[in-house]
C-alpha cells in the first residue's frame, strides 16, 4: 500500500536481511495510490524477483565453476 502511494520504502533495502544486499534490485513504487498503482507495483515486484533469481543462479553457477 505504501509503495503504491508514492513512498519508496522496502524493509529489504532499509534493513537488509538474508542476502538481499548482495543483489542489484530496485524498490518498485507508484505515486497514484489506486488499484492500478497497486497492481503495477506487484508486477514490478515480480520482475525484480526474477532479476534476483537470475543473479543468484549466475552467482551459484560461477561459484561452482570456480570449484572445478
Amino acid at each position: 500500500m505504501l509503495r503504491a502511494s508514492g513512498i519508496q520504502w522496502d524493509l529489504r533495502k532499509v534493513d537488509p536481511y538474508e542476502s538481499y544486499n548482495q543483489f542489484d534490485w530496485k524498490v518498485q513504487w507508484q505515486k497514484e495510490g489506486e488499484s492500478l498503482a497497486r497492481y503495477l507495483v506487484r508486477i514490478g515486484e515480480m520482475r525484480e524477483s526474477i532479476k534476483i533469481i537470475q543473479q543468484a543462479v549466475e552467482k551459484k553457477f560461477l561459484e561452482d565453476l570456480m570449484r572445478i
